[in-house]
């Protein structure tokens, strides 16, 4: 499953995370911080669906 990873830093210099589950979303999600004057970046990220790999993916990427 492919999920789309948005990253920006705000003026604070506290790096925030997103994730979107298309690229539409992922789109309207970085014209929305490029409106508020960020510099926003996105990856696509391959996500598991077996049991195990899903688990050991949340478990290394959830915070």
């Amino acid at each position: 499953m492919l999920l789309y990873k948005t990253t920006c830093t705000d003026n604070f210099g506290k790096l925030f995370t997103r994730y979107q589950g298309s690229q539409t979303e992922s789109s309207k999600a970085r014209t929305a911080l490029k409106k508020d004057g960020y510099k926003p970046e996105t990856q696509t990220i391959e996500v598991p669906t077996n049991k195990s790999g899903l688990l050991e993916w949340l478990n290394a990427n959830a915070a």
